[in-house]
């Protein structure tokens, strides 16, 4: 069994390249290119209800985008 001061500590770095949206972008890629308009992963529906979740959330703290 190993002690606290027997164990081996190693580091892993990956700096992010993205703004973790590439699945999404994926996702549309393979919907466009099999001419489908919504996927099976998130339908259309939940994904109007989650933004307009975010809206609401967004009117209740005040945050307002410049252009809107």
């Amino acid at each position: 069994m190993l002690s606290a001061d027997d164990r081996v500590l190693e580091r892993f770095e990956c700096p992010l390249v993205t703004r973790g949206m590439e699945y999404q972008a994926r996702e549309l890629e393979r919907l466009v290119n099999e001419g489908k308009l919504t996927g099976t992963i998130l339908p259309v529906e939940q994904t109007v209800a989650i933004m307009e979740t975010l809206d609401e959330v967004r009117r209740q703290i005040g945050l307002r985008y410049p252009d809107e």
